[in-house]
C-alpha cells in the first residue's frame, strides 16, 4: 500500500509538471485578463504541502472564471515549483511570474527560505504576496528591522510558535526537555531559539539540544543517548513529518517510551500512517486544526475530487491566503498591485477561512494575537487537546 502511494504521488507529480510546463510557459495576457501566481512545493517528498493548494487554487479559479473572474477580468493562474532548492527556485520561480507571466499577486510560498529571498524582489517591483506557512520573522522584517511593504503572511511567526510551545509545555508539567534542530534549516533553528528562551525564563531546562542534517535516517544512537537523561521530553520542530517518522519509529523500535513535542510543520496525516499509535502521548502546536467540524464539508469535497493527497492544513492556508487577496481586490476596487497591497496593509477583522477575525499587524505584515491550538495523538489519529493565546494568558 505504502509504495503504490508513493506511485500514485510520483505519477501526480510528473502529471503537475507536465501541466505547469503547458501553462506557466506563456507570458502573453490581454487586457480582459489578469494573472495570479502561486508557488509551492510541487515535487518530491514534499509535493503534500505544495500540490494540494495548487489544485485548490485550480479548481477555485476556474469556477469564479465562470462567474466572471474579478472585477470583470479573467484569472489566468500560473503555479510554478519551488523545489528541489527552495531558496533558488522559489526566487526563480518568483521572478519567472513578475517578469515574465505579470502576475499582479503572488499566492504562497509555504517556506521560509524561499520567502525570505522573494521578499526583496517583490518590493523592488512593487508585486505583493503572501505566504502561508512561511514563519521565520524574516520574511516580512529584514534583519535591520526594515518592513518589506510587498511581503505578507497569515500564518503565526517562528517566535509566537516557540514561545507558546514553552508557555504550554511548561503548564503541563514538562521541565527538561531535549532538542533536535534541523541543521541550515531557518524554521527549525529559530523555534529552537526561541522555545529555548521563553523555555528558560519559565524555569524549563534544554539538558541537550543536538543538530540534524535535513537528509539524515537514521537517530538510533541519539535517542538512545536521550532515553538515558532526566528528561520529560524531545522537543523537535521540523518543517516536513519525514524526519520525525523516522525518529518515532526507531524509538518505539528500540522500546523507548519517549514523549515528542513537535510544531506545526509535521502536521500531516501522512505522519499518523507511518507511526500509529507509537505518537500516543505526544503533542504538536498548530495554527490550525485541520479536523475542525467547520471544515468537514469543504475538506470532503475536495478529497473525493483530490483523493491521491486530499484536503489538508495547506489547503486551509492557501485559502486563507487567497481570501486574504481577494479583500485587498475587493477593498480597493483595483486589480493594481500597489493597491492591492495597501488595502491588505489595513486588513483589520476580516473574515477568512480559517480565522474569521484576522488582522495585519501595519509595523510588521504579521496576523495580530492569533489563536494556538494544541492537537495529541491518541489510537493512531489526531484530537484537539487545548486552545489558547499566548499573548493573553
Amino acid at each position: 500500500m505504502k509504495n503504490l502511494k508513493k506511485l500514485l504521488a510520483a505519477l501526480l507529480a510528473l502529471a503537475m509538471m507536465l501541466a505547469l510546463c503547458a501553462c506557466g510557459g506563456s507570458s502573453k495576457t490581454d487586457e480582459n485578463t489578469v494573472v495570479i501566481g502561486y508557488i509551492g512545493d510541487l515535487s518530491n517528498a514534499d509535493a503534500y504541502v505544495g500540490v494540494p493548494p495548487q489544485q485548490f487554487l485550480q479548481d477555485y479559479f476556474e469556477e469564479l472564471n465562470a462567474k466572471g473572474g474579478y472585477l470583470g477580468k479573467q484569472v489566468k493562474f500560473v503555479a510554478y515549483d519551488m523545489q528541489p532548492d527552495n531558496a533558488v527556485d522559489g526566487l526563480n520561480a518568483c521572478k519567472r511570474l513578475i517578469d515574465n507571466d505579470h502576475a499582479i499577486a503572488i499566492l504562497g510560498p509555504s517556506s521560509s527560505s524561499a520567502a525570505i529571498p522573494m521578499a526583496e524582489y517583490c518590493d523592488q517591483t512593487h508585486v505583493p504576496f503572501i505566504a502561508t506557512s512561511a514563519t521565520n520573522e524574516l520574511v516580512t522584517v529584514a534583519e535591520d528591522g526594515t518592513l518589506h511593504p510587498y511581503a505578507f503572511r497569515v500564518s503565526f511567526i517562528d517566535s509566537y510558535q516557540g514561545t507558546a510551545a514553552a508557555i504550554y509545555a511548561v503548564k503541563q508539567g514538562i521541565t527538561k526537555v531535549a532538542m533536535i534542530e534541523t541543521n541550515g534549516n531557518p524554521y527549525s533553528q529559530n523555534i529552537c531559539n526561541f522555545f529555548t528562551e521563553s523555555f528558560g525564563k519559565l524555569g524549563g531546562s534544554v539538558v541537550e539540544r543536538i543538530a540534524i542534517q535535513d537528509k539524515d535516517v537514521d537517530f538510533r544512537a541519539q535517542l538512545t543517548n536521550f532515553a538515558s537523561m532526566d528528561i520529560d521530553a524531545i522537543f523537535m520542530p521540523s518543517g516536513t513529518y519525514v524526519q520525525p517518522a523516522y525518529v518515532v519509529q526507531q524509538a518505539k523500535e528500540l522500546g523507548l517510551n519517549l514523549k515528542f513535542v513537535f510544531t506545526d510543520g509535521v502536521y500531516d496525516d501522512t505522519l499518523l500512517e507511518l507511526c500509529g499509535d507509537a505518537l500516543d502521548g505526544s503533542i504538536l502546536t498548530v495554527g490550525v486544526y485541520g479536523e475542525n467540524e467547520e471544515y468537514k464539508a469543504f475538506a470532503e469535497q475536495f478529497t473525493a475530487k483530490h483523493p491521491e493527497y486530499g484536503a489538508n492544513i495547506f489547503v486551509y492556508l492557501c485559502y486563507d491566503a487567497l481570501k486574504l487577496l481577494e479583500y485587498g481586490i475587493e477593498t480597493s476596487q483595483s486589480l493594481d498591485s500597489e493597491k492591492i497591497r495597501d488595502a491588505i496593509e489595513g486588513a483589520a477583522d476580516v473574515d477568512l477561512f480559517t480565522d474569521h477575525h484576522f488582522s495585519v499587524d501595519p509595523a510588521t505584515h504579521n496576523p495580530l494575537n492569533k489563536m494556538v491550538e494544541i492537537v495529541g495523538f491518541k489510537n493512531g489519529e489526531f484530537y484537539l487537546v487545548d486552545e489558547f493565546y499566548p499573548n493573553m494568558d
